[in-house]
């Protein structure tokens, strides 16, 4: 019998609907989508949404707050600087290229012996134009300290003086005690013949005088211009005098083109030590001038072969004069010049406020006929001729544009400059007292009196001007005139220096390259020489 059963059962098929297949296939992650403010969501989502506003305006008020101010207070100030630095910079150029002009016209001035001598003329102008020739005279000034003349001189309402800042500066002047001048007596009547005739050297020839002017042409391709050479026989002291002048202005001879160093070969016994090529053209084209000269004077009286020769010159003209001597004793060079050297008994040569003229100092020759001879070349202090090489002009025109020193600096400077300085205080020890009144000493208490004084503060450093390394050298014996250090203007002092100890100083004063100072100072010191026996 064949039992019932039933079949397997088979499995049921899954039932997907639409709903189902949602849930069972896996989905992708839902991003949270922000919630959109609304006011009916409750008082803390207003007060977020009000602090979210704030802070938004806050932030725009930042960036615009931030570019005003980088607007105002970095990008116009930064361009305003530069605006200014821009103007500063022209008119520093401009004041340079006004007082660069005016120190040339004042020095060529006195020169040609055209300046007034008055320190109004040495004035520059605010408005960088010529000064108002007015009829009336400069205003008198105060008597006063030199000091005082200083600051006034820098003041003023329409002019100012710039020369006079060089004062300022401790270097402008050498140190109070340095050996005096000290010659023979007879040799001060050459210096003062010397002086003034280096003075009279600008005038014309006195009529139906001895005088006699030779003009040395101007050389165009050089840029030399002509000089002027004026010999004098002073018969009642035995010396034919040679004084020689300079036509060209200072620029000319210089800074400008015919300031370069040149082999003096052929002239000079060291053709190496080179020398100012203008003022050495100007010597060589006077050789047979003066030698034609000379042998003219001696002609018209033999005597005067046993008479001195004297060569001198003020400023430029000093410069070629020491140029013509130094050619004159000469030993391996042979001219129509340096022939008649043997002639005369002597030789002298005396400049006064003479440029740089040569690479190495010229000095006197060591040949024992020569040994009396003379070689001064005569410095005021202050005068920046004898300084006037292209790097020193350059440094002292970047002298007058600059500012004053400060106060404080200015003291210092002047405190360093004064004789006053010079005493010290009294340091002797004090006698210890009694072992008895050294025990009451300490059982007393220390009165204000009995303390120690308060040192006091240590000065400020003077201030100096840096003085550049000059190429060339001025020649002869120097001789510095200059005010007694602490005395009055008129009491003079002569005093002798090194040329490296020259080299130190900054001078800067155009009114002390006047020949009518050089001359007053000359005749100061030969008379004081004279009245106390030899000392200069």
């Amino acid at each position: 019998m064949q039992a019932y059963a039933s079949q397997p059962l088979q499995p049921v098929p899954p039932q997907y609907s639409s709903s189902t297949a949602r849930i069972g296939t896996p989905s992708p992650p839902q991003v949270p989508q922000p919630r959109k403010a609304s006011r009916e969501e409750g008082p803390f989502q207003q007060r977020w949404d009000r602090l979210d506003r704030i802070a938004a305006k806050s932030n725009a008020d930042l960036r615009q707050g931030t570019s005003k101010l980088i607007t105002n207070y970095i990008e116009r100030p930064t361009h305003a600087i530069a605006m200014k630095s821009m103007q500063t910079l022209c008119q520093g150029a401009a004041l340079c290229d006004v007082i660069s002009s005016k120190f040339d016209a004042v020095i060529t001035s006195i020169d040609d012996d055209k300046f007034s001598g008055k320190e109004e003329d040495l004035k520059v102008y605010e408005d960088m134009q010529q000064r108002p020739s007015g009829s009336s005279p400069p205003p008198a000034h105060r008597k006063g300290t030199a000091e005082d003349q200083v600051y006034e001189a820098l003041g003023g309402n329409k002019g100012s003086n710039h020369f006079a800042k060089v004062w300022l500066y401790s270097n402008s002047r050498l140190p109070p005690h340095l050996p005096p001048f000290k010659v023979y007596l007879p040799t001060y009547p050459l210096l003062c013949l010397a002086a003034t005739y280096s003075e009279r050297v600008y005038d014309p020839p006195v009529p139906k005088s001895k005088e006699v002017e030779n003009h040395i042409p101007a050389n165009w391709r050089s840029g030399t211009k002509a000089m002027v050479l004026k010999s004098i026989p002073v018969n009642d002291m035995n010396t034919v005098v040679f004084a020689i002048r300079g036509s060209q202005t200072f620029m000319d001879w210089a800074v400008n083109y015919n300031s370069a160093p040149s082999s003096p070969e052929g002239f000079l016994d060291d053709p190496s030590n080179f020398c100012h090529a203008g003022f050495l053209y100007v010597a060589r084209k006077m050789v047979k001038p003066v030698a034609d000269r000379l042998r003219v004077l001696i002609q018209e009286n033999p005597s005067r072969k046993h008479c001195s020769l004297l060569i001198t010159g003020h400023s430029a003209g000093g410069a070629v004069a020491a140029l013509l001597y130094a050619h004159m004793m000469s030993k391996s060079v042979d001219s129509e010049l340096s022939y008649l050297t043997d002639f005369f008994k002597r030789v002298h040569c005396v400049t006064f406020g003479a440029p740089p003229i040569s690479r190495w100092p010229l000095r006197k020759t060591e040949n024992p006929r020569h040994k009396k001879s003379l070689f001064y070349s005569f410095i005021n202090e202050g005068d920046p001729v004898p300084r006037a090489d292209k790097s020193f002009f350059k440094s002292l025109v970047k002298l007058y544009t600059t500012p004053a020193p400060s106060a404080s600096a200015l003291g210092a400077s002047i405190a360093s400059m004064s004789a006053l300085n010079l005493a010290q205080p009294n340091h002797a020890p004090q006698a210890s007292p009694p072992p008895s009144a050294r025990s009451r000493l300490r059982l007393r208490r220390p009165s204000k009196s009995t303390l120690p004084a308060p040192k006091p503060a240590p000065p400020a450093p003077a201030v100096e001007w840096p003085v550049p390394a000059c190429e060339l050298s001025p020649a002869g014996r120097l001789v510095v005139l200059r005010p007694r250090p602490g005395a009055r203007e008129s009491d003079v002092e002569a005093v002798t220096v090194e040329e490296d100890m020259l080299r130190k100083v900054m001078y800067g004063d155009p009114l002390k390259h006047q020949m009518r100072i050089y001359k007053e100072r000359i005749d100061a010191v030969a008379t004081k020489a004279v009245t106390m026996g030899g000392a200069g």
